[in-house]
């Protein structure tokens, strides 16, 4: 408890504020206490002195026996006045009466006042006069009665506890409030501040004092402005900088998958051309018959050199320095062109080639390019389909866009396979046999030059066999 209050501002400031303005009443309560019966005496002092002179201004134009009714009514006007009467020889006497008959008449027994209780009484004031009927010097000694002032100071000493109780009141309310006017603002910033720590700008401080305080909180709503638009930047570019550092690293593992395939894909070749080489150079077993070698030899090094200039084609579309030609292309009369191209192979493997293309189809693009999607993909379609297949080559235009639809039956894909046939080097059939496919390249080729091309394609099963389509 002692520790959550040494951390609370409210309790700091509450305290300190009750303290102060209790220390502050108690002073001020002193101070009037002391003040208020000192004046009062005071104020009573200047009333009984201008009271006693104007007597003496009226005394001194009568005689003694004259004056009695004066002096009996200013005793009776003043009460609780101490009056004596001196004559030159500061010898007391009685004050003059109207059933007096002598005068002076001296008091016997001493001086009146010794008698008396000097607490009773306030300051003692002495005036000189005449009568009117003589030129002796007499001395009137006046004194006030301390009776109201001891009243008002006992009236202040008994309310003592109810003031206290209701000095302690105001302090308590007095701190309370100003102890929630000073630190409600305060508070409110402390938690912005928890929050800024925290990394949350979705607040504001919504403060509307103009002194200091709210210049803070203002000072701390533009701060959380811009530090979240820096933060957002931040944000942008730091995933903009892993994109490109995911993009680098899928790059780098591709050319490392690129050459490490291809190296593969030489290193086959290359041991049997050099194995058949040496064996023919030593005359060993069956390579002594150099020509069949040879001629195995020569088909393994064209192979080498189709797959050389696939692995060209591809740097040189992977090369920021070529441009695509672009231009328009009929692309109705280089589809009907294909068949003538084909036509061996499809002959020999008693091919079932079926076209509907419709004429006058344009496109814009790369000629050659676009030749070479269409080559590798006539030639993948006879190569994997069975004697006696079929193949149907569609092109129509739709919706302002050119569709091709190759499709060979007789085959299907695993579905799982699909999404890879597009990769450098891939087959379906993991053997490598050349007899049964080709370097892997051309898919990836097709799938280069088309995404130059900005145009869709897609390959899928049917129910006759495979279908490759393309939307230029």
């Amino acid at each position: 408890m002692i520790k959550k209050n040494k951390s609370s501002l409210f309790i700091k400031i509450f305290i300190v504020t009750f303290l102060l303005t209790s220390l502050c009443c108690m002073i001020t309560y002193g101070v009037i206490s002391w003040l208020i019966p000192k004046t009062y005496s005071t104020t009573l002092d200047a009333s009984l002195d201008s009271a006693v002179n104007s007597l003496l201004t009226e005394v001194e134009n009568l005689t003694p026996m004259e004056s009695g009714n004066l002096f009996n009514e200013f005793v009776i006007n003043q009460n609780g006045v101490l009056i004596q009467l001196f004559d030159s020889l500061n010898r007391e006497i009685e004050l003059p009466s109207q059933n007096s008959m002598t005068f002076p008449v001296f008091v016997t027994g001493g001086v009146a006042i010794e008698c008396a209780d000097p607490a009773a009484y306030r300051a003692t004031h002495s005036y000189i006069f005449t009568f009117a009927d003589s030129d002796d010097v007499y001395t009137l000694t006046v004194a006030g009665s301390a009776q109201e002032v001891n009243l008002l100071k006992d009236t202040l000493g008994g309310i003592f506890i109810i003031l206290l109780f209701v000095i302690l009141l105001v302090a308590v309310l007095a701190s309370i409030v100003y102890s929630h006017y000073v630190t409600r603002p305060v508070l409110r910033i402390n938690r912005v501040s928890k929050r800024m720590a925290e990394l949350d700008f979705s607040w504001r401080c919504e403060e509307n004092r103009t002194d200091e305080l709210g210049t803070l909180a203002h000072s701390l709503n533009e701060m959380s402005q811009k530090l979240s638009a820096s933060m957002t930047d931040l944000k942008c570019a730091n995933e903009k900088l892993q994109a490109d550092i995911e993009r680098e690293r899928a790059l780098e593992q591709a050319q490392l998958d690129f050459f490490s395939a291809v190296s593969h894909e030489l290193k086959t070749p290359i041991t049997v051309i050099k194995g058949q080489t040496e064996g023919m150079i030593l005359n060993v077993g069956d390579y002594q018959n150099r020509n069949k070698y040879l001629v195995r030899s020569l088909e393994i090094i064209n192979t080498m050199e189709n797959m050389v200039q696939e692995i060209l084609t591809v740097s040189r579309m992977k090369s920021s320095k070529v441009g695509l030609k672009k231009e328009t292309i009929q692309f109705s009369d280089i589809l009907k062109q294909k068949y003538a191209l084909f036509e061996d192979l499809i002959i020999q493997k008693d091919i079932d080639w079926n076209e509907n293309i419709t004429p006058d189809l344009s496109v814009i693009g790369d000629k050659a390019l676009i030749q070479k999607v269409i080559n590798n993909l006539i030639s993948n379609a006879i190569s994997y389909s069975p004697e006696g297949g079929s193949i149907y080559l569609t092109a129509f235009a739709e919706d302002g866009t050119v569709q091709f639809l190759l499709e060979n039956t007789g085959i299907h894909i695993p579905d799982l396979e699909i999404p890879k046939l597009f990769d450098a080097f891939y087959r379906v059939e993991h053997s490598r046999n050349k007899k049964t496919g080709g370097s892997g390249l051309g898919l990836y080729i097709v799938k280069t030059i088309l995404e130059q091309h900005q145009a869709e394609y897609s390959i899928t099963n049917t129910e006759r066999g495979v279908l490759f389509t393309i939307q230029f």
